[in-house]
Order: structure tokens, then C-alpha cells, then sequence
């Protein structure tokens, strides 16, 4: 318990002061927020499929979310949008990168940039702390590394958020789902550990983070939930659950974000029509 406690405080430390408030919004306010979620952008066709996309097919979807009249806003804003603290545009979007590729900070950031845009860069600690040892990188290949994150996060286009030390894995346990049988509390040990072990390396490679975690393959549990509102920490999850999120403020809804898997091979415009479809 001390050791869950001395985290915590490590944290909350380190993070911004949206970290520890409680969720509200302003009064009668409703807002409908679509996320995209990208992975991997990469030049080399034979690797593109329904986690790699093109460089061309990233730009042509910024180019769309212009056209159509959306602006992305960032994970803090949303987070300030919350507190009644910042007036959401009138067609907000979200946009997310998962498993923290250096393609990201290679190859979408200059184009975020370009545009004017923001986007946000899920990164699982361990991952970077493997890339962190290696002397060069390559964006068709490797991950961000604690310096990649850091800068990237500094320049301000791209935030840098959670996406676990080391729990992204299909066995023996499903991301950060609870096993089946497992005991609560060593389950409850377990989350927070991970947890603390990736703000203490994000903290002493000079990360500012933004206190938001993606789940690895969108997987979590009721326990899950709780448990993360319970660290006291992180002020919002995202799922891989493919809605638009209705948002009034009420408590706890910024802890299961849906958002939809940009694949490659379709349009700009047969993607997004979902989003047009369902606000």
C-alpha cells in the first residue's frame, strides 16, 4: 500500500493539474467527439493493411477533416473542455496514435504541423525503453525512443500519453483485461504497478505526459476502470470500441473513449463517412 501511495504521488507530481480533479462539464453541455486511431504510416506498400497506411492516405485525411469542417483538439483540451475551462469547436475531433511508432514523430507529425493540426501518441514504456538503447533509428521500422517522446511531446503538436509498461500482449493476459479467476487484489497490484513502473521511466527520461492511457487492443475490464479512476492519476482512457462519443460531463465518461481504426486501402471519404453518418 505504501508502495501504491509513494506512485501516486511520483505522478501526480509529474503530470498536469487535470490529473486529480474530478470530472465535470458545463451544465446542458453536449458534445459529440469523433477519434480516429492510426498506427503505423509507412512508405513501403507491401506493409500496408489495416494498421499501416500510407504517408499520402494520412495527408488526404487531414486534407478531408479541413474540408469537412472539423478541427482536432487535443487530449488536454478535452480534459480542459471537462473542467469548463475551454469551449469545444463546433466540430471537434480526436486524433490518436497507438504503439508509439516513430513513424508517427517521422512522418505525421510535419503534416499535423502543416495543417495546424494536433494528435495524440500512445507509447508502451518497455518499447521505448528498448529503442532508448539503440544508436539509430528507422521510421519504416523501430519505435519512438524516451528522447523521441520527450521532444516530440515539448514541440506541442503531438502529445504524449500512456499505453502501459509492458501489458501489451494477447497472453496470457488480453492487454490490461483481469484474468479469469484472478484474485482482485493481486489483479489490482498488478495494473498499478505496470502503471507506476511507466510514469517513473517517463519521469526520469523527461516525458511530459498527459494524463490520458489508450488500452492495448482496446482491452479492459470493469475492474480495469475502476481500478485506474482508483490510482487517482489518469483522467481519461480510450477503447478501440468504434463510436462517436456523446459527451455531457457526467462522471466517469471520459475513462471508455471509442474510436475508429483508420485502415488502409479505402478513401479518405468512405472512411469518415461513418462519422458522418452516426453524429
Amino acid at each position: 500500500m505504501k508502495k501504491f501511495i509513494l506512485l501516486t504521488a511520483i505522478a501526480a507530481m509529474m503530470l498536469s493539474p487535470f490529473a486529480l480533479r474530478s470530472a465535470r462539464a458545463a451544465d446542458g453541455e453536449t458534445v459529440s467527439l469523433p477519434i480516429v486511431m492510426y498506427h503505423h504510416i509507412s512508405l513501403r506498400p507491401e506493409t500496408w493493411n489495416d494498421y499501416v497506411i500510407s504517408r499520402d492516405e494520412f495527408a488526404a485525411d487531414l486534407s478531408w477533416l479541413r474540408s469537412h469542417g472539423y478541427t482536432p483538439v487535443s487530449v488536454a483540451q478535452l480534459l480542459a473542455w471537462e473542467q469548463g475551462e475551454f469551449e469545444m469547436p463546433d466540430k471537434p475531433c480526436m486524433i490518436t496514435f497507438d504503439d508509439g511508432f516513430l513513424s508517427t514523430m517521422t512522418y505525421a507529425e510535419p503534416l499535423l504541423a502543416e495543417y495546424g493540426f494536433c494528435g495524440a501518441c500512445a507509447v508502451i514504456g518497455s518499447v521505448c525503453e528498448k529503442f532508448s538503447a539503440l544508436d539509430e533509428h528507422e521510421p519504416e521500422y523501430d519505435n519512438l525512443s524516451w528522447e523521441d517522446a520527450a521532444a516530440m511531446a515539448e514541440r506541442g503538436t503531438v502529445e504524449v500519453i500512456c499505453h502501459t509498461w509492458d501489458m501489451h500482449a494477447m497472453s496470457p493476459r488480453l492487454g490490461c483485461r483481469k484474468l479469469r479467476g484472478e484474485d482482485e487484489t493481486a489483479y489490482r497490484y498488478r495494473f498499478s504497478d505496470d502503471l507506476g513502473r511507466f510514469l517513473r521511466a517517463a519521469k526520469a527520461r523527461g516525458v511530459p505526459l498527459t494524463p490520458a492511457i489508450a488500452y492495448p487492443y482496446g482491452a479492459y475490464s470493469r475492474e480495469t476502470t475502476q481500478a485506474l479512476r482508483d490510482f487517482g492519476v489518469f483522467s481519461a482512457a480510450f477503447t478501440c470500441e468504434e463510436k462517436i462519443n456523446r459527451l455531457t460531463g457526467a462522471a466517469g465518461e471520459l475513462y471508455a473513449l471509442g474510436r475508429y481504426n483508420r485502415p488502409h486501402g479505402i478513401s479518405s471519404e468512405e472512411f469518415f463517412s461513418k462519422w458522418e453518418e452516426n453524429s
